[in-house]
């Protein structure tokens, strides 16, 4: 794997003008967005619940979320570079407030499919463009991009507790309403950031968004996909599926089980919250954990980790505290492999590709998220929910083991 490729003084000069009302904005853009993801993985299952849907329709259900970003990812990546960050975050921040008012207005079956694409994709620019803003504000610095994810995980640590609350005591109106605030204040929190740092040239002579700019080009998919050629980015975009495939069971089935069990939402987001929790610890520890072992192994055995600590969730007897124990191993193993998966990608892929290589893990992040869940819905179906832990998580850590005899024989990763 090739070295980190070292700043210039341009870029060492930009960071340095960067105002602290832009990235003060920026964090809190990254706090509201992530934990507005982790909301969801609350209150759709929940809903779902409420409206009597079976474990099928649910696992279809919550994959529905990722389909849309799946498929446009890459493409909302390169609009952004095109039409500006700033600008299309708060067009679909603002669109997915108004999407998440809409979930109970329409307490419908075939409506919550629908809502989720919806939401799904609104959400996913969300978080890219957040990502996009400290990208370009940090240009490698460590320092700001650490501050960032702090802010992410204090949003994702508090988000679940507190929709789980107000889904106790206001139920689906309350809880929808409180995410749509939360909506709102993304778009407040991007307006924030000053244009002209983000936006280059374009702050100067913006260009009028037309609706072919909305439309993917092939081009830019081809490009994308052609990175995978590179072994390194090819074995990030694999590990990311089953990384986030920990969470996609969580977000799903992991809540369903609990409310089966007589868990209340409140409880239900405290467990998430402790996850999220743990993902903070994780990260603190990467570093050193790396000095230990080579990154790619260190990503292969702490995703395998937090995969075994969701697949024995049925077997910890529903006492509270182990599983609160529980969750905070998956999240601290979840939280050591992100900053490690992000460091491979970033030695492999030059500065100028950068927007395109996080378009195209989140596409493999939104396949994940479409298709554990509805996997995982029929397992159930065809056994118990119980059951469908250990085999989906067998599955994945068997994916695992495979990827270890894969990546042995190629090129810069034999240490």
């Amino acid at each position: 794997m090739t070295d980190r490729i070292p700043l210039s003084d341009d870029e060492i000069e930009a960071q340095k003008r960067v105002p602290a009302r832009a990235l003060y904005a920026t964090y809190t853009v990254g706090l509201t967005t992530n934990s507005l993801v982790t909301m969801m993985k609350v209150i759709v299952p929940l809903w779902a619940v409420q409206l009597g849907m079976s474990p099928g329709q649910i696992g279809l259900a919550m994959g529905a979320g990722g389909l849309v970003p799946f498929i446009f990812s890459i493409h909302g990546g390169t609009m952004m570079d095109r039409l500006g960050t700033r600008r299309i975050t708060i067009i679909f921040a603002a669109l997915g407030a108004v999407t998440l008012l809409l979930y109970p207005m329409m307490p419908w079956v075939a409506a919550l499919f629908i809502l989720q694409m919806l939401s799904g994709y609104t959400t996913n620019m969300g978080w890219m463009g957040a990502q996009a803003l400290i990208v370009q504000f940090g240009r490698g610095n460590t320092d700001m991009i650490a501050k960032f994810s702090f802010a992410t995980r204090i949003g994702t640590v508090s988000g679940p507790i507190l929709v789980g609350a107000i889904w106790d005591v206001a139920g689906p109106w309350g809880a929808f309403s409180f995410c749509a605030l939360i909506g709102l204040s993304i778009v407040a929190c991007t307006y924030m950031v000053p244009a002209k740092l983000t936006d280059g040239e374009l702050a100067e002579h913006p260009t009028a968004i037309r609706v072919a700019d909305f439309v993917p080009r092939l081009a830019d998919y081809i490009q994308a996909l052609a990175m995978m050629a590179i072994p390194a980015v090819a074995f990030v975009v694999a590990v990311t599926y089953i990384r986030i495939a920990s969470s996609a069971m969580q977000g799903s089935f992991y809540v369903v089980y609990l409310e089966g069990i007589g868990f209340s939402g409140t409880l239900i987001g405290i467990l998430l919250a402790m996850s999220e929790g743990g993902g903070m610890f994780g990260s603190f520890i990467a570093k050193p954990m790396e000095k230990l072992m080579a990154p790619h192994w260190v990503l292969l055995i702490f995703i395998a980790l937090s995969l075994f600590c969701i697949a024995i969730t049925p077997y910890l007897g529903g006492i509270f505290v182990v599983l609160l124990i529980a969750s905070a191993f998956r999240g601290s193993a979840q939280g050591l492999a992100q900053p490690v998966m992000f460091a491979v990608l970033s030695r492999a892929v030059s500065r100028k590709e950068q927007g395109m290589s996080i378009g195209l893990r989140t596409t493999s992040n939104r396949l994940a998220t479409m298709m554990v869940p509805t996997v995982m819905g029929y397992i159930v179906e065809l056994t118990t929910i119980e059951d469908s832990f250990w085999i989906m998580g067998a599955i994945l850590i068997g994916a695992c083991g495979v990827i270890a005899l894969i990546i042995r024989r190629l090129p810069g990763f034999q240490t």
